[in-house]
């Protein structure tokens, strides 16, 4: 009933932000930036959203899955999920409307292929496993990074774990298996994705990890932390249909600028075996790229880019171009950017700025792009602001542009004019 109600307030939020955030054209004329959903009151708080990536159809329809989390659930860390509502919202008009629709989007799953003979496969990581806390010097001695969550939460976690399920009746009924076992050298693993079948029949999985060499002991914490090691970005392969399961080093952790080593994968993967990816280090700190032509076996070197971002991610762009969306966090004015590449990220464009009305860093990410039939570009974000209340309120907005920004192009459909933004009005279900 909750969840229904919840569910409720989101569709009239999402009504809302159609009428009062309105498109606006640039000065310049070659983008137009739209607001997509605000928060929604409820229960005198606002609710948050964790953004999925913006994907487009071949009719030019933008879908875009949106988990929403509800206000009292404020107890969130990586080893705690809150609850969480699903929506999808679609666009018809290149970004400039939204709705929620029922329709399930027609974007890949990010985890899942389909195997000859109908068998659909899906590899994933648990997330933190938790242990309750009497159990953290054991773990150690397992060679473990142990998280501990305080006396108040009573108990710990660990991060590593990988597990691969197959369904035979189209997803009805499932078996699943770990398969992290078969990758004993970890102490600490996060399995990023996707989950990829390539041409040839073989199977591609990106993850992050290290292992008992590359383990970092702080002496304030005794070892008991968060990620506390140096981690390197692993190709996780199969070339017998998931029987079996390889690791390959695609990034040393030691070429990173932090301690940390590399961490989070964005990619982009042909079915030819070409992977090129984008690497995180840090949240301000610069990205790193490194590529693939033979569908992860062999690994070029690490190039350092000229993109500071959390969240640098890329997309193919129909001429065989990459371009790389990415959030503005480390110093103001905050929002976002973009870059071209046409050499697999050996050399770079000049940046693009996307929007540079984000009026608080914290919270900006996850900015990717998508290319309409006409070959111009839409890239949609999630940020936070402070309304005209002065609460933090969470929105999820987005820019239609040109390729050849320099130039204007016209949009096929009339922008309204600006309308004052009413951001105390409450929702009502």
């Amino acid at each position: 009933m909750r969840d229904q109600s919840f569910r409720n307030v989101m569709v009239g939020a999402a009504l809302l932000a159609a009428t009062v955030a309105t498109p606006v054209v640039g000065a310049d004329g070659w983008k137009v930036e739209v607001d997509i959903l605000h928060g929604a009151t409820y229960e005198g708080k606002y609710g948050g959203f964790s953004k999925g990536h913006v994907h487009v159809d071949r009719n030019d329809r933008l879908w875009l899955p949106i988990q929403v989390y509800f206000p009292d659930e404020e107890a969130n860390t990586d080893a705690y999920a809150p609850r969480v509502s699903s929506i999808v919202m679609i666009s018809d008009d290149r970004g400039r409307t939204w709705s929620i629709t029922k329709q399930k989007s027609p974007a890949l799953a990010r985890n899942r292929v389909k195997l000859p003979g109908g068998v659909i496969m899906e590899l994933g990581s648990s997330g933190y496993i938790r242990y309750p806390r009497t159990e953290i010097k054991s773990l150690q001695k397992q060679g473990f990074h142990v998280w501990d969550l305080g006396a108040k939460n009573g108990y710990c976690a660990i991060n590593y774990e990988l597990w691969q399920k197959t369904s035979t009746d189209g997803g009805k009924t499932w078996q699943k298996r770990e398969i992290h076992k078969q990758l004993p050298f970890f102490a600490y693993f996060v399995g990023r994705g996707p989950l990829r079948r390539l041409d040839d029949g073989s199977l591609v999985f990106l993850a992050y990890g290290f292992g008992k060499e590359d383990r970092s002991v702080d002496p304030k914490t005794k070892g008991v932390g968060l990620a506390l090691g140096r981690s390197h970005v692993y190709c996780v392969r199969s070339d017998d249909g998931g029987k079996t399961w390889s690791a390959v080093r695609a990034a040393d952790g030691s070429l990173s600028p932090l301690a940390t080593g590399f961490s989070e994968t964005f990619p982009v993967i042909d079915g030819n075996g070409q992977i090129f990816l984008m690497i995180r280090t840090g949240l301000a700190s610069p990205a790193y790229s490194v590529s693939s032509k033979d569908g992860g076996r062999t690994w070029s070197k690490v190039s350092k880019t000229p993109i500071n971002a959390k969240h640098p991610l890329p997309w193919k762009l129909s001429d065989g171009t990459l371009v790389c969306s990415y959030q503005r966090r480390g110093a103001a004015p905050f929002g976002v950017r973009a870059r071209f590449t046409t050499n697999l990220g050996k050399t770079w464009g000049e940046e693009i700025v996307l929007r540079d009305d984000v009026s608080i860093s914290n919270a900006l990410a996850e900015a990717n792009t998508v290319q309409f039939s006409d070959g111009t570009l839409f890239t949609a974000f999630q940020a936070v602001k402070i309304d005209d209340r002065g609460r933090v309120q969470p929105y999820i907005a987005g820019c239609h542009w040109t390729r050849n920004y320099r130039g204007t192009f016209a949009p096929r459909l009339p922008v309204p004019p600006r309308q004052k933004k009413i951001n105390s009005k409450k929702a009502n279900p």
